[in-house]
């Protein structure tokens, strides 16, 4: 099956080096904020550290396995469920980061 003149197994590649560019931006960003924390001690840095660890690469290693093991229905929930928590932790950084 065709899409865009594009084959399935292009998609695919396409579809995962993307989600590689997501990973490897987002692993940056939450290095600078460690970076950050290193400077100025802040659980808001940490905090922001974590969340964006949770929403990039460990949301995509936790969908990664979760192909594997789970059911072709309820495989996503597990990421999406690391991606809430990474949502919650960046929500808690930013109420941190108001009272400081």
């Amino acid at each position: 099956m065709e899409v865009a003149g594009l084959s399935a197994d292009t998609w695919v590649t396409v579809n995962t080096a993307f989600h590689l560019a997501q990973t490897g931006v987002g692993l940056l960003i939450a290095a600078l904020a460690l970076v950050g924390y290193r400077r100025r001690r802040t659980r808001s840095m940490l905090a922001l550290a974590i969340g964006i660890s949770l929403l990039t690469f460990v949301s995509y290693l936790v969908t990664l396995s979760a192909v594997q093991v789970l059911p072709r229905m309820v495989f996503p929930l597990p990421g999406t469920l690391t991606e809430l928590v990474g949502l919650l932790v960046l929500l808690y950084a930013i109420v941190l980061a108001r009272r400081d």
